[in-house]
């Protein structure tokens, strides 16, 4: 080991070591203390020169152009010193600052707020929100945060502060908070416009529907749903999904709906669905607009609507228009034809007098009145059609008239049909006329035998139907209680197109020779006529079954009009003929001429009361219903039922259903249908004689 001997310090040598430490460590204090101005660093390079200035200059400049306010303070606020943001907050010059508290620009109200960031020790930094009062008295709010300087034991305390401007800060939160309530009450207002607009479409039977085109998606609303009949699987439907409740027939025409509505930017259609709950067909209308976004074809929204009972509506209205023109049609045929069947038979009655009685004659004389009774009963046909007949309505159990004719029903049905009378629940009774009930369950069953050339069987069958106001407007009739008698067959059946040309007059599908078409037209006449409505329910192959329809009853004692049976060829007494055809008035004066009564004649209803007012004994007039003038027949028998009560009425037609068309008919005047034969004439003629000598004998019974 080497042991090298170093030789003590000597005192001068020590001494300078001494010196050396003190200077330094008066160096460092001063240091410490800011005392002096610059400091010297030796090194390999030589010594450098540091001043405090140049050392805190980059710290100045920073604190200087920071966009927040810098503040020191004295423990008590006072300002010792501020960049010139802090004064710009303050709308001050810098160096009026200096030397002021802070809390005189502290507003009244945060002076509690101050007082705390102030009164904390110099723990970590605190801060809060507070307002500072500007040059101008204006509130600038502002974040203070402040820390404590540790400045040493011996140092005076000292806070350094520095202050955000939050006016900005708080006028975009006003701003945002003034947006959102804004875009809130949007919310809110469209909130409550779909809300009105979801209850409207609902009264109104409708439904909404928004489809995204580029998702494919169509969102319905509760409405909608309902109507395409999905119940309990809510969320949007799938365009496929939905096209796919379309009948098959009717699907090409909604995808070219579609297809058309990305081009010209709205659809509408009325098409048919098939529901998806009960399988029910019905008629929907659907109706939408396209709704571009960021310029290119984005939703098609719209409504749909059932409109099934609208659509039943309007073809019900549509065929009631056309029965009711073909039926005044065939009315005003069938007046003109029954007076040339009256001028016809009238005359056939006179020559057979006149002619010698030979067996050759009098088999021409049967086929001539075997032809007018022909063309009477066609009338009839066409008048029950038109609705233009008179019934003579009562109370009618419409199975104890069934079983009454059953035998009739089974031998006009033949050998290979089947008649089956199905037992009903109860006896119920109904309004309608009993003679032509009984024609118009023949004429169906004997349609619904030639439906079946090959045999099969024929149901009748009745039932209670209770008819709501939707279903009577659709069928056009009342709404209330029927009794619903049922025809059906096991035949071929009829397609649609078919099943609604039916009951128009003339129209069959039978061979040439095998039928009128005036079969159903009669029963559909009589059955509107009766208050009632038929309806048909037919597949091809499948049979057919009709339903008369007739307002059920609870009175089974209700009136009934009843056939004057009695017939006399001859009488006495003066009538008046009142009729504008001449020929008819002619037959009518030598008919009643020929049975004995003494005639006068008048071709209207004036010159009528003109003879009347002569003072001729008149014991009947006897009147057409229809003629030309002012004055009807109706309106001619009310006349003089005022003006000479004891005379005898009698009324006559061709077009029955014109007697009732203005004015109501007297209980006690008859009506004589035309085309009548002499015999009837008489007997008509004997009864209103009869019956006005009967009100002569007892005024107060005014007679039947």
């Amino acid at each position: 080991m080497d042991r090298s001997f170093s030789p003590p310090l000597s005192q001068a040598h020590f001494d300078d070591l001494l010196e050396r430490l003190r200077e330094a460590e008066e160096t460092l204090d001063a240091i410490r203390h800011g005392e002096v101005d610059a400091v010297v660093v030796g090194g390999s390079s030589g010594q450098k020169v540091y001043t405090l200035e140049n050392a805190d200059r980059p710290y100045r400049v920073i604190i200087e152009q920071m966009r927040e306010g810098a503040v020191t303070l004295s423990a008590d606020g006072t300002i010792l010193y501020c960049n010139e943001r802090f004064a710009d907050i303050l709308g001050h010059a810098r160096e009026s600052l200096i030397g002021r508290e802070v809390l005189h620009f502290v507003a009244p109200a945060d002076t509690p707020v101050f007082a705390e960031l102030m009164a904390h020790g110099p723990a970590s930094g605190r801060s809060a929100e507070l307002s500072l009062i500007n040059a101008d008295s204006v509130g600038v709010p502002v974040n203070f945060s402040v820390v404590d300087l540790d400045m040493g034991q011996d140092s005076a305390r000292l806070l350094c502060g520095v202050v955000t401007d939050l006016t900005r800060s708080r006028q975009r939160s006003h701003e945002l908070a003034a947006a959102n309530a804004r875009l809130a009450a949007e919310i809110d207002v469209r909130r409550r416009a779909e809300e009105s607009l979801e209850v409207a479409l609902d009264a109104a039977g409708m439904g909404g529907w928004d489809l995204d085109l580029a998702q494919g998606l169509i969102h319905g609303s509760k409405r909608f749903d309902e109507i395409f009949g999905r119940e309990g699987t809510p969320g949007p439907w799938l365009v496929g999904e939905l096209l796919a409740r379309f009948l098959p027939e009717d699907r090409p025409a909604v995808q070219a709906g579609f297809e058309a509505a990305r081009r010209v930017g709205s659809i509408e259609f009325e098409l048919r669905i098939e529901r998806l709950a009960d399988g029910a067909r019905r008629w929907i209308h659907v109706k939408g607009r396209v709704h571009r976004q960021q310029g290119r074809n984005g939703r098609l929204a719209g409504v749909v609507s059932d409109v099934t009972t609208r659509r039943m509506t309007e073809q019900q209205l549509r065929q009631a228009q056309k029965m009711e023109a073909i039926g005044q049609l065939t009315g005003g045929i069938a007046h003109d034809f029954n007076n040339l069947l009256m001028v016809i038979g009238g005359s056939m009655d006179m020559l057979e007098e006149h002619m010698p009685g030979d067996e050759r004659s009098r088999r021409y004389f049967a086929a001539a009145r075997q032809g007018v009774e022909r063309g009477a009963l066609l009338n009839r046909q066409l008048l029950a059609f038109s609705r233009r007949q008179d019934l003579r309505q009562e109370a009618v159990c419409i199975d104890d008239r069934v079983h009454s004719f059953q035998g009739l029903l089974e031998r006009a049905l033949g050998e290979t049909i089947t008649l089956q009378l199905v037992e009903p629940e109860a006896r119920w009774l109904c309004t309608t006329d009993p003679h032509q009930l009984e024609t118009a369950i023949l004429n169906l069953a004997i349609n619904a035998r030639d439906a079946m050339p090959n045999g099969g069987t024929v149901s009748i069958s009745t039932r209670r139907v209770v008819v709501d106001s939707e279903r009577a407007q659709s069928v056009g009739a009342a709404a209330g209680n029927y009794v619903a008698v049922s025809i059906a067959d096991t035949g071929e059946g009829m397609t649609p197109d078919v099943a609604s040309k039916v009951f128009e007059p003339f129209f069959t599908t039978k061979a040439v020779g095998k039928g009128t078409g005036l079969g159903l037209s009669q029963v559909y006449g009589f059955v509107r006529q009766s208050d009632g409505f038929i309806t048909i329910d037919s597949t091809p192959g499948q049979g057919t079954t009709m339903t008369l329809h007739f307002p059920l009853t609870d009175d089974p004692e209700q009136a009934r009009a009843k056939d004057d049976a009695a017939v006399t060829l001859r009488g006495t007494g003066s009538v008046l003929v009142v009729e504008d055809d001449a020929s008819v008035r002619d037959i009518a004066v030598r008919s009643l001429g020929d049975l004995g009564y003494t005639v006068f004649e008048a071709s209207h209803a004036q010159s009528a009361l003109d003879v009347v007012a002569s003072g001729v004994g008149i014991d009947l007039v006897f009147s057409d219903v229809i003629m030309p003038g002012d004055i009807g027949g109706m309106e001619l028998v009310q006349r003089l039922r005022r003006s000479h009560p004891a005379m005898a009425l009698l009324l006559t037609s061709g077009y029955t259903g014109q007697a009732m068309a203005d004015q109501p008919r007297p209980a006690d005047v008859q009506l004589l249908a035309k085309p009548y034969t002499r015999a009837t004439l008489s007997a008509a003629v004997d009864a209103a004689l009869e019956k006005a000598r009967a009100r002569l004998r007892d005024p107060g019974k005014p007679g039947v």
